[in-house]
């Protein structure tokens, strides 16, 4: 039923975790689909010698998280696409309460569950809702993490999969056409996924020019049209959601020039936050940053709502 997509890149030391994690699942109608993406630490070797024929294991030259997930997809049998980082690991109960969220709700297309840097969940009933509206509700959280994700197959079937383009934003820009795509996903409210924060090397703790981002991809005029499906999201809607998205998660590059092109493009009603963005030198101020994600969280969630 599940392909579960591992894309392996210097994790010696936490591999195993995220391997085990899955031999431990109650549900066992998976395969496990490991990418190694040209490791230099042994991880590759550690793989192939303590997991043998459990897993499919494939190896390419360092090209990146998105080449590395798309060989999966490729390789993959399975109908539905679970993503796991080699650093993060599942509850017993993940698989199980995924498939029957999907045995319950037969056209959903993407899941998402709650995930956690601290526990997961001891609770053993599963809870979940649909995300309606979607795009309505997104601006600050996304809610779809890659470690706590599943996509039917269908959609890399039809629609491009992971940007190899894009240095940061390549999951959300999936999650975001695979909802226009299927329409309303579900989320699963359990802690069900551990995201680990002990690799210092994650990449959202690096910096990134803007072009390397998704930010101007969101603004193509074919971004909607070449994504919408089955979702009922007016092309409105999405440009007021790409508007709210983009302003709240713009200030960490706010030091590039380049930014003036895509403020240009976002509607003036959003004064009260757009504005802050053309006093730059604000945005120096750590504590100034602290308080404008605040201010943002405010004005999004009781003013622009």
């Amino acid at each position: 039923m599940f392909s579960i997509i591992i894309p392996l890149y210097n994790k010696a030391p936490y591999i195993q975790r995220a391997i085990g994690s899955i031999l431990n699942q109650e549900f066992e109608d998976y395969e496990i689909i490991v990418i190694n993406d040209g490791s230099a630490d042994g991880s590759e070797e550690l793989v192939a010698e303590k997991y043998g024929s459990t897993i499919r294991l494939y190896h390419q030259e360092n090209s990146g998280v998105s080449v590395a997930r798309n060989r999966g997809i490729q390789e993959a049998k399975h109908p539905w696409i679970v993503f796991l980082d080699a650093d993060d690991f599942w509850h017993p109960l993940y698989l199980t309460f995924v498939e029957k969220t999907i045995s319950e709700n037969p056209d959903v297309g993407i899941i998402g569950t709650h995930y956690d840097s601290n526990k997961l969940s001891l609770n053993p009933e599963l809870k979940y809702y649909v995300l309606k509206n979607y795009f309505k509700r997104a601006i600050r959280n996304t809610y779809f993490f890659t470690s706590a994700t599943v996509v039917k197959k269908e959609f890399f079937e039809y629609k491009p999969s992971f940007d190899p383009q894009l240095k940061l934003g390549e999951d959300i820009d999936v999650w975001l056409r695979a909802s226009l795509f299927f329409g309303d996903g579900i989320y699963i409210q359990n802690t069900l996924v551990y995201y680990s924060q002990d690799d210092v090397e994650r990449a959202t703790s690096k910096t990134y020019k803007l072009e390397e981002t998704l930010i101007p991809k969101l603004f193509k005029e074919n971004y909607y049209h070449q994504s919408i499906d089955k979702s009922t999201c007016s092309q409105d809607t999405f440009i007021a959601f790409r508007d709210k998205w983009v302003l709240f998660n713009l200030y960490p590059i706010v030091h590039d020039e380049k930014i003036n092109m895509f403020l240009s493009q976002i509607s003036n009603k959003y004064f009260l936050v757009k504005g802050f963005y053309y006093f730059p030198a604000l945005f120096a101020n750590a504590t100034f940053r602290s308080f404008f994600r605040n201010y943002m969280k405010f004005c999004f969630r009781y003013i622009y709502k």
